[in-house]
């Protein structure tokens, strides 16, 4: 009896049991990613699957890979690296090469996630850096926007019509309508139908896996700010909030544990920072959207908004001074 009782651990308290694995959490992430999928296979057709397909694959081959090279343990089974993949094929256009989604599986796998010491430790969230790191370096083949339909017919996305210093809404941008629904938009696959982006969202708040404050402060931020720059013109700030990856990006991408921000004020500012960057480089700069840039930068603050931010102690009247390195091995 004495050597069993010896082989208990004991801690402190509180000792709560959760179904919510890292596994299970990416596969709803990954349910929760088919609406924008399926709205982006209708609006351009069966090639969205095969950008998807192959961003998964490459992930996953990617991690297993390095790990296996690495001599670590080979985590491909807790689904992160599906997410990954299917992230960036649905934040490229139906024109991107395949080529092109490779090379930022591989990167954003290998050099976001893995080298720093894999999933919790990456600092910032590897589709997003892969994103504009391809934008940079490859924007020829991945920044060609076609309109949905059969005959691929070029097109300029809605935020090169009211971005770089301009305050009225252009007879070039689609009505709020079509702008929500996604229909006759150029862009990235994943972005176009923002209701079914939003069906995405209410599951995953539904099921608690994101914290709804961070999408919902991030637009919203980003739409007063638009607001107050256009004399709050409504067609104006409701174009911004429709147009481009924001709907997508605050729902999939900001939401990431790793690299956003861990306490519960943190979020809040985490998520009201990314909106007020994003709003000021699509006012600022002529290039459309900016909402890579800012959670990027937000990305690489959100260690030290947490340090700031770290809740209070009861009893305590200063926060605890707690200085977060995700890098460190435990």
């Amino acid at each position: 009896m004495m050597e069993k009782l010896s082989k208990m651990k004991s801690g402190p308290s509180p000792h709560i049991r959760t179904p919510k694995t890292t596994p299970w959490v990416m596969t709803q992430v990954l349910i929760a990613l088919i609406p924008p999928a399926a709205a982006a296979t209708y609006f351009f057709g069966w090639k969205v699957l095969l950008l998807i397909a192959l961003g998964m694959g490459t992930s996953v081959a990617s991690e297993y890979l390095f790990q296996k090279l690495t001599y670590r343990k080979i985590t491909i089974n807790d689904r992160s690296a599906l997410v990954t993949g299917a992230l960036l094929g649905l934040s490229l256009p139906v024109t991107a090469p395949w080529w092109t989604v490779i090379i930022g599986s591989v990167f954003a796998i290998v050099i976001v996630k893995q080298l720093p010491g894999g999933i919790g430790r990456n600092r910032f969230n590897p589709a997003l850096a892969a994103r504009v790191m391809l934008k940079a370096f490859f924007s020829p083949w991945i920044t060609n926007w076609v309109l949905p339909g059969p005959d691929a017919v070029s097109t300029a996305t809605p935020l090169e019509y009211i971005g770089g210093g301009i305050k009225t809404v252009s007879a070039e941008v689609p009505e709020l309508y079509d702008l929500f629904m996604g229909f006759n938009l150029g862009g990235n696959a994943g972005e176009t139908s923002k209701l079914l982006i939003l069906l995405g969202m209410i599951y995953l708040i539904a099921r608690r896996i994101i914290n709804p404050k961070i999408p919902i402060f991030y637009i919203l931020t980003a739409m007063l700010v638009t607001g107050f720059y256009s004399g709050f013109d409504l067609n104006f700030m409701a174009s911004h909030a429709f147009s481009g990856t924001l709907f997508f990006a605050a729902t999939y991408m900001a939401t990431d544990y790793s690299s956003g921000a861990l306490t519960p004020e943190g979020k809040t500012v985490f998520a009201i920072g990314a909106g007020v960057l994003t709003a000021f480089f699509r006012i600022a700069f002529t290039f459309p959207g900016g909402v890579g840039f800012a959670i990027l930068i937000m990305n690489a603050l959100a260690p030290y908004i947490d340090q700031k931010l770290m809740p209070r102690i009861y009893g305590h009247k200063k926060r605890p001074d707690v200085k977060f390195n995700r890098q460190k091995r435990a």
